[in-house]
């Protein structure tokens, strides 16, 4: 279901990735939202299996910037 996908991840109040994955503005723009999306997915599903709690939003904030400065490694390995 896309509302509980959208309402899971918080896409509007947080990183705006409604906008950037649905109504991409141009390719980058929607592979970026893609692999944050993704990889955000990932990084809390470990992080509550390896903790047994969920990731606080300080975590969080940082793990996405993390994975927004390494789009440009990410994309040469997949290129």
């Amino acid at each position: 279901n896309l509302d509980e996908l959208v309402n899971y991840y918080n896409f509007l109040e947080n990183h705006n990735i409604r906008t950037i994955v649905f109504n991409p503005e141009n390719d980058r723009s929607f592979f970026e939202g893609a692999v944050v999306a993704i990889l955000e997915q990932r990084y809390r599903e470990f992080f509550r299996s390896k903790f047994n709690v969920e990731m606080d939003e300080i975590v969080r904030l940082d793990m996405l910037e993390i994975i927004r400065s390494n789009i440009p490694n990410i994309e040469k390995r997949l290129d």
